[in-house]
């Protein structure tokens, strides 16, 4: 009995609601502050985090008697070293930030391009790719004619998934085993933060070692959460142009590479990883300024304050009824309080219906980087038929096998060419959806779209002579989705884990998640 009392007290230790405590304790002796091992660590902004756009580094610069201590080396580098050297002139006199950008975060956030004005040096490459896409729009026939081949891999690293979407990928295994009903197991398993930290590490240690293999090459989204976006979207009327839902971040930027100095009890991994998706995400405002219209929707989950809240025009939805709208998984914590004890809880992973609704109503949504470079927000808008916009092709994915997926999307540049080409309403590019839409049900989800050829997980079970059923999941008013009790029918065995099936979502989901 002792033995049991003192593993339920590990436990409880282990869950109390002081997870930024947790995060800055280093994993062993002599650990720096930037090296952490969870989730929000210096390697945030490592290779392939710098900048939101696309910005060439200068491949002839190497430092002053540096042994071809070069932009990819600087870029590889620790921060201490980082910060040091990008204060250095090069081999000719040119400043490390200037031929460096990504590896010194020296960034152009693209106002002066939006606003119409000319760039600025620091704006140098980034307006030549904007000149050159007004260049390709010239050519065009119309708004949505097809964007152009994307074909750049720069990294072969794959990036890890946060806490979010480990949740959100164990619930959808277990809808596809059918066992959702089991709330008891389904928390244990998907929802103890323990284990979620320990598939964390692993994925940093994955994302640390570019030799190493992803075991899942494609993300793989929850049944519930597709029926969710598909359910919106087949009765939408796509009466919204743009949208952006997320964490705008107003507050003044903050210089990454200084705040990576900061010492044990200033340094806090949380704010950090909120700073670089600031920094990513710095092109987002002026966007919204100079191209949302009456036909736009902005939701800020970063606002804390709805009777202070400013907003940006008619489209900022921010404040609704007095009260902030949007989930802010952020803000939830990893234990909740009932009675006199914490218990785990999986609201990070809710699923917000009215996030997909607005997702589904939008012509294109604004998809941009966060604290890694990608964001889920890409593939969601996807499966809710909207088409995203990003501000690099690097941040069309997590990795080289989900970018050669052949989604279409369009770059910042080239949405802001083609609105200047084609004035006037932003039409809808519903071929584009739907090709989106088959590439994303055959490899990102455990249904199958029977209008396309099998996809590899369908097709090895095939060679496998195992026989893929597919059943339609049209639901009535009292047992819509994967999560409706009884799902596999009464008496019946569950079916593989990952068995695919073709589905018609007939009613709203009540939710897209158990929490």
């Amino acid at each position: 009995m002792r033995q049991i009392l003192l593993a339920l007290s590990a436990v409880a230790a282990a869950t109390k609601p002081s997870e930024k405590a947790d995060f800055r304790k280093p994993s062993r002796e002599g650990q720096k502050p930037w090296d952490l091992f969870g989730i929000l660590g210096w390697w945030n902004i490592g290779p392939g985090i710098g900048c939101p756009f696309d910005e060439p580094s200068d491949a002839s610069w190497t430092l002053k008697g540096g042994d071809h201590r070069d932009c990819a080396w600087l870029q590889r580098a620790d921060p201490d070293k980082r910060r040091l050297f990008c204060g250095k002139r090069g081999a000719g006199g040119v400043p490390a930030a200037e031929a460096c950008p990504h590896a010194c975060v020296h960034c152009c956030d693209g106002a002066a391009l939006f606003g119409g004005g000319a760039p600025d040096a620091a704006c140098a490459a980034v307006g030549r790719e904007f000149s050159d896409a007004a260049k390709a729009a010239a050519r065009l026939d119309s708004f949505c004619d097809d964007p152009p081949a994307r074909a750049r891999a720069t990294t072969t690293r794959t990036f890890m998934t946060g806490p979010r979407f480990i949740q959100g990928a164990c619930f959808g295994r277990f809808q596809e085993a059918h066992l959702s009903v089991n709330a008891t197991a389904m928390q244990r398993e998907c929802c103890d933060p323990k284990l979620i930290r320990e598939r964390i590490r692993a994925g940093h240690r994955r994302d640390r070692n570019p030799k190493s293999a992803d075991p899942e090459p494609y993300l793989l989204f929850p049944r519930s959460q597709v029926e969710a976006a598909r359910f919106y979207a087949s009765t939408s009327t796509r009466d919204v142009d743009v949208n952006f839902l997320g964490r705008l971040h107003l507050g003044a930027p903050v210089a990454l590479l200084e705040y990576t100095q900061k010492a044990w009890g200033d340094y806090v991994a949380l704010d950090f990883s909120g700073h670089v998706a600031a920094s990513m995400r710095r092109w987002v405002l002026p966007f919204v300024k100079r191209y949302f219209t009456a036909e736009s929707v902005l939701v800020d989950t970063s606002a804390e304050d709805a009777a202070t809240y400013a907003p940006l025009g008619a489209f900022d939805k921010t404040v609704a009824g007095g009260t902030l709208a949007g989930f802010r998984p952020m803000t939830v914590a990893w234990v909740s309080a009932f009675g006199n004890r914490s218990v785990q809880t999986c609201r990070k992973a809710t699923c917000d219906p009215s996030y997909y609704a607005t997702l589904a109503r939008s012509r294109f949504t604004l998809a941009p980087a966060g604290d890694m470079p990608w964001s889920t927000r890409f593939f969601e808008a996807i499966m809710a038929g909207s088409v995203p916009v990003v501000s690099s092709e690097d941040h069309a994915g997590r990795n080289a096998e989900e970018k050669a997926l052949g989604y279409k999307y369009l770059l910042v540049s080239e949405y802001v060419a083609r609105r200047t080409r084609f004035p006037g309403a932003v039409p809808y590019c519903d071929k584009w959806a739907a090709h989106n839409l088959a590439i994303f049900l055959e490899h990102q989800s455990y249904i199958a779209d029977p209008s396309t050829s099998p996809g590899p997980r369908q097709t090895a079970r095939d060679a496998a002579g195992e026989i893929v059923e597919q059943r339609n999941l049209a639901r009535s008013a009292t047992g819509t989705g994967a999560f409706a009790a009884g799902a596999s029918g009464a008496g019946a065995p569950p079916p593989p884990k990952d068995q695919m099936r073709f589905f018609v979502a007939t009613s709203a989901p009540a939710r897209c998640f158990a929490a």
